[in-house]
This record gives structure tokens, sequence and C-alpha cells, in this order.
């Protein structure tokens, strides 16, 4: 790759701005040694073959005072800041940063250091500036000359510890590369070439904007080698910036400080921050949030000409969002104890949309029995949902639409009634057998719907995981075999063709320890019944008083999963009899 008006160097970037700037909500400076490493790394190769290095994306907001935001690209841009800077102390202490060449103008290796470090208006400050955090380090440890510099402290607040880690490790690997050469005038032909390499040869993907909307619409479809940054970073920027309306510079810090610990309380409470804060703002709102949106709605919520009302939005509006994170790690991390909590366990498999309405259900006042209800009316209806090919934006829409009654006074009765309206009405697409025949080993459901099943028939299977340790054996396995189409088929040619189709069919399917399932692979019926013997799987188990596995088999137990389907997953709990597939298939018999 070559430097164009696309890809240009990140030096030709960066002096385009007398100020790059990274906002206080974006998270500090997170990259750790391994990072640091591999762009050292890349940095020793382009400066020994002289080829471009691709570095990444730099989103930009610009402003017509020659000042731009950083976007995207902070990681990167702090870490060439102290490598430039790294780089420069090290010429000025080999006594002199003159390069004389026969025949050409001397190159002074420090002053092309500042060029890049400071801009030419005013050279009393640093180009760079990062957040309030790193930003006082910048200026005492690493800006200054050598001689000036204060040492980086051992001990500082943890949120500065990467960046301390940074600086010290980059002068290291510095000090080693250097260390390796002898004389002083080849050492500082080496800091040249590092130098105008980082500078010149590791090109950048340009991104410059005006508008924070389209920054962030650019970033969310970029992806980048740095720590990504997302609309959850920015609204916490929105809130810090409310919140500090009228403090003090201390009282910001300690503010900011705080707000970041709250924040990861948060992101460990709902393991997907982005995921979590779309829902929740789905949940508590009237209008449809797109990930692209989530900022604007979340202003929309804080932000009035009334500074003083705007810090209380804000407070009343973070101390809300920390509340629900708590209820919304008890959605996504149930256990599957109980009947609720399987139906929530199983549903966190499935989709995730169910969030938005199971959000607003556990933090309203309805009484256990009628939140274990509804939470059961759920998990029907987002199986038949699916199954019945419905359109999972209405879904969600539908969702918001519980939230928005049960905030403006609804019965629990209402909610359960337009939960099974809405069931009754995905009835009207659902073919769940020929869903079965087609999709039975084509995702999650059709697990979901054997494990179901399974714990129906078992007593105690409450503890029993869905999880990666449980694999779908295909009991006529994948990959046919002459000895398994002859046992299907009973050597009927014209029907050798419907194998590849039979195998799918979630007759055909059943649970199995991944252990097992490796060692049953293609063996033969009788030899797996060997493995499955091994099974705690029920319906595994159950299939061990059958003496052959046949196409009859095969479409008899996907007519007995779908029977079973309908009745246990019925807006009406235990909606008819059940009956374990050798009973049902003895009478059917």
């Amino acid at each position: 790759m070559e430097a164009n008006v696309n890809t240009p160097s990140i030096l030709d970037v960066v002096q385009q701005f007398n100020k790059l700037t990274v906002d206080d909500y974006q998270r500090t400076y997170a990259w750790t040694k391994d990072e640091i490493d591999e762009f050292f790394a890349d940095l020793k190769e382009t400066a020994a073959t002289g080829e471009p290095h691709f570095f990444g994306t730099l989103i930009l907001q610009s402003s017509d005072s020659g000042t731009a935001a950083v976007v995207d690209g902070q990681q990167r841009l702090t870490t060439t800041y102290v490598t430039v800077a790294a780089l420069r102390d090290a010429a000025i202490r080999l006594g002199s940063d003159v390069i004389h060449e026969p025949g050409k103008l001397p190159i002074y290796v420090a002053q092309e250091a500042w060029a890049f470090l400071i801009p030419t208006n005013d050279p009393t400050v640093p180009r760079f500036q990062s957040n309030r955090f790193l930003r006082k380090l910048l200026l005492e440890t690493v800006l200054p000359l050598p001689d000036a510099q204060e040492r980086v402290p051992d001990k500082d607040v943890q949120i500065t510890l990467n960046f301390r880690k940074c600086v010290k490790h980059i002068r290291e690997l510095i000090r080693e590369d250097l260390e390796k050469i002898d004389t002083q005038e080849a050492k500082l032909l080496r800091i040249h070439t590092l130098l105008t390499s980082l500078l010149k040869k590791f090109l950048v993907l340009r991104v410059v904007t005006d508008d924070m909307n389209e920054s962030l619409e650019i970033f969310l479809t970029l992806n980048n080698r740095g720590l990504p940054l997302g609309p959850s970073d920015l609204v916490r920027g929105e809130i810090m910036s409310a919140r500090s309306s009228g403090l003090d510079e201390r009282s910001q810090q300690k503010l900011h400080a705080k707000i970041f610990e709250e924040w990861k309380v948060i992101a460990d409470n709902v393991d997907e921050p982005e995921v979590f804060l779309r829902h929740y703002l789905v949940a508590t709102g009237k209008k449809k949030v797109t990930k692209k949106k989530v900022v604007e709605n979340v202003m929309e919520r804080i932000k009035t000409p009334n500074g003083e009302k705007s810090v209380q939005l804000a407070t009343d509006f973070w101390k809300d969002l920390i509340d629900a994170s708590e209820t919304y790690s008890r959605i996504i991390k149930p256990g599957y104890d109980t009947d609720m909590n399987y139906n929530l366990y199983i549903l966190n498999g499935l989709l995730k949309s169910h969030r938005i309405f199971m959000l607003a259900l556990l933090r309203s006042d309805a009484e256990e029995n009628d939140i274990e209800v509804a939470t059961r009316l759920l998990y029907v209806l987002c199986f038949r949902y699916i199954i019945s090919g419905s359109n999972a934006q209405k879904l969600e829409d539908f969702f918001q639409a519980l939230c928005m009654a049960m905030s403006e006074g609804s019965r629990m009765s209402e909610i359960h009634k337009l939960l099974r309206d809405k069931i009754d009405e995905a009835n009207e697409k659902l073919d769940t057998e020929k869903y079965l025949k087609t999709e039975g080993d084509s995702g999650f459901i059709g697990k979901a719907i054997l494990h179901g099943i399974n714990r129906k028939f078992t007593p105690g299977a409450l503890a029993f995981p869905l999880d990666s340790k449980i694999h779908l054996e295909h009991i006529a396995p994948q990959s046919e075999t002459a000895e398994w189409v002859w046992s299907l088929y009973s050597g009927i040619n014209e029907l050798y063709e419907d194998y590849e189709d039979q195998i799918g069919e979630i007759g055909n399917l059943t649970l199995l320890d991944f252990k097992l399932n490796l060692e049953a692979q293609q063996k033969s019926f009788v030899e797996k019944k060997v493995k499955y013997d091994d099974s705690v799987i029920k319906i595994t188990r159950d299939l061990l008083t059958l003496e052959t596995w046949r196409q009859e088999e095969i479409e008899a137990r996907t007519e007995w999963v779908a029977e079973m389907f309908q009745k246990i997953w019925h807006s009406t709990p235990e909606s008819g009899q059940l009956a374990t597939f050798p009973i049902w298939y003895a009478a059917r018999s």
C-alpha cells in the first residue's frame, strides 16, 4: 500500500491540525505490553524494508479552528506521540542530533520530532492533548526535553496505569534497539530511520467530518486494530459533561473517576454494554432506537437549556441505568434452578430482544406469580414466533409496546392477554413439523427444543445445562456410508438421494455429551447404542429400546418432537398428555 489521498501518512494527517484532542468520555489509554510490542515490531520491520505499513483508521471530528476531536484512533495516536518523544529524547542524549551527509543539507532529528509533537502556531503546547486523566502526565513526563522531564511515577491513580507502563516500555524498547549499535553516528541514523518510518511510512485510513453523528456512523462500520469505542462510551461522556456543569476542576475529576468506576460495575453486570444500553432505552422510551441513534436518544433525555435541570436529569438517568443493569444481570445470568429461570436461560441462547420486555417486567411492581406467568408466555411466544418465520423487528416493537403499556398502568392480566394474542398470531403462520424437518439441525432452536422435551421427562433435569459440552448428535451420521444408506432405506436405490435431507430432520437428532458424540461418529446404530447407554440424557437413552434406525423411525420421531413441542410450548401449561418416544411410538404402531 502506498500513501495517497485516502491513506496518507500519520504525519500528513496530524500536521493538518494545530490541536488533536481526546474527550473525557473516551476510554483512557488501554494498550498493554502485547499491543506495544506488536507496534514496535511493525516499526522495525518497516524501517528494515522501507515498505509502508497500514496502521489503521483515524476518525476525526474537525472544527474551523484547526482543532479536531479524535473519535477513533486515540490508542494509536497516544502510542505514536510517546514513541516520537522517546526517539527525540534518545537523539538529544547522544550529544548531537544532527546528521551530516556529503552533498546534503544537515538533518536535525530532534527538530523533525518536534514538528510532529507541537504545532507551529504555538510551540508551548502539545499538538496532541489526551483526556484529563493523562494530560498532566503527558505535559510533565513526555513532552519536555529530557533534562526538564519529571520521572514517570510508579504510583498514581489506577486509570493511568497502562499509560505509565507504555511510556516506560517504549523507552526500554528503544534503548534495547540502540544498544546493539556501536557508534554514536550509527545510533543517530537508526533513530532517524525509526522516526521517519513511523511518521512517513505508517499509513492510516483518514476520515474527517464535522458532524458527531456522521463520525459515529462511520466508526460503527469500521473494524480497526485499537480497542473499540462504542455508543456507550459516548453516552458516558455526555453524562460526564452534563453532571460536571458548574463544578471546579478537582470536583470534575472526582466525579469523572466515580462515573468510570460505576461504568465498570454496569459493564460487569450486563456483559454487552452496547446491547444493554439500547435495550434500556427501548424499554424505557417510546421511540425506536437503533445502535446509531443511542447517543441522540440519551441527549434528548438529559439535555435542556436549563443547566441545573440537565444536571438533575443526567444524575437521575445514570442512577436508573445502574439500577437497570442489576436487573439486566438477572435476565442474562438466571441459572436454571426454577421454571422461570430455565425459560430465561434458554431464551438467552435463542434471541436477545426478549430482554427489553423482561427489563420492564422485573422492574415493575407486578406480583411474583404474574411475573412467572408472563415469563412463561414470553418463552412460548419467542419459540413460536421464530419457528413461524415472523419479522424480528416487529417482535421487538411488540416488546416495546408491552413496556409502554406497563408504564402507563396496564394490569398484568392485560399484559398476559396481549402475549397470548401474539402467540395466536404466530400460530397462524406456524408449521412446526415442516420447520423441524428442514431446520432441525441448522441452529440453536432444535437443540433447545430437544433439551426442553428432555427436561419434561427427567426429574431433576433443572440442573442439566445446555452448553457447549452438549452436542447435537446425528443418529444417522452426516457423512453417508453404504452401511447407513442400506440401514435407512433397505437398499432401495431411488431413496439414496434423500439421505442428506433426512439426516437433518429433528427426528434424526438427539443430545449427547461431546466426548460420547466424538466417539459415536459414523458407527452403526448398534455400536452407537453402546455410547447412548453411557449417557444421562433420557431422550437419548430412550433410543436403546429400538432395534433398528430407519427412515420410518426418523419420520416418526420428527412427528413426535413436533407433537411434544405443541404441548410443551403452549400458552396453557401442560396442554395435553406427554409421552416418551418409545411409549408414543409403540402406541402409534
